[in-house]
């Protein structure tokens, strides 16, 4: 077996044989193979929180503006989220605003409107905010800003008092208010759409609407759930800081959202 000197050291010879010559080399390759994969790693990490840190982050400074200022508001009516009266807008959504603003130093400035004409004036930044009862599966998601939901809520099927709780619809006649979406959710459960213009004035029929509103017209809510939703205020896109702060107020304010609901509903 060939031995091969590797150094010395005072008065003695240290070798190693040809096997054990290979063993430290095949050590030694493999070594810098790690270390270079850890250097390309650590190149990409840089590159990607470089890339992070370039996204676009407030472009307009919206929440800045706003603070101790105005804040414009897109209203859309749509009760009782948005109210249209003869003085200032009403609705549960406006109020929820108010208090927004009064812990921004803000006053707000109310604009009517369409959905449509509003989130596209959002989407141009000549807006601060647009409310009126939009969802989260909003078709316009992409283009503007959307706080977290921060209302959830089913729509159900609710009965009077003087009836029984029912599990099957089938054949039945279910009010629901005139011009929702109501009605073909009934239809798929193959009962029978009745569309009112008033739901308190129904008293001996079933009735179809959210669970909050079965609740206040004291109604006795069955199981049959019809379908969810999630509400949630459109911003300009890309505010970060507006969207945060929306989120941490609204979130706040969740254990009375039920009650501006149904005190708008009674006031109708």
């Amino acid at each position: 077996m060939i031995k091969y000197s590797l150094f010395k050291e005072g008065r003695k010879q240290f070798t190693v044989s040809s096997t054990e010559s290979v063993f430290w080399e095949m050590k030694v390759v493999k070594a810098e193979r790690i270390t270079k994969n850890c250097c390309i790693l650590f190149i990409v990490i840089n590159l990607l929180l470089t890339a992070c840190s370039d996204l676009p982050r407030d472009p307009k400074q919206t929440l800045q503006h706003i603070e101790g200022n105005q804040i414009r508001v897109g209203l859309v009516e749509n009760p009782p989220w948005v109210i249209r009266t003869n003085g200032e807008p009403a609705g549960a959504e406006v109020e929820l605003v108010k208090n927004l603003a009064q812990e921004l130093n803000a006053t707000p400035v109310w604009f009517w409107g369409s959905e449509q004409k509003h989130l596209e004036a959002l989407k141009n930044y000549e807006l601060d905010l647009v409310i009126g009862g939009i969802t989260s599966d909003t078709p316009w998601s992409k283009e503007i800003g959307l706080t977290s939901p921060y209302y959830k809520y089913r729509v159900i099927v609710g009965v009077p008092a003087s009836m029984q709780p029912m599990k099957d619809i089938k054949g039945v006649q279910v009010a629901f208010k005139s011009g929702e979406m109501v009605g073909k959710y009934l239809r798929k459960k193959d009962a029978v759409p009745v569309g009112v213009d008033d739901l308190t004035q129904v008293n001996n029929a079933p009735v179809a609407a959210p669970d909050w509103e079965i609740e206040e017209l004291g109604f006795t809510p069955t199981e049959i759930d019809l379908y969810k939703e999630q509400n949630v205020m459109a911003t300009p896109p890309g505010e970060n800081a507006l969207i945060k702060r929306l989120d941490e107020f609204l979130s706040e304010q969740k254990p009375e959202i039920k009650n501006l609901l149904q005190k708008e509903t009674a006031q109708r």
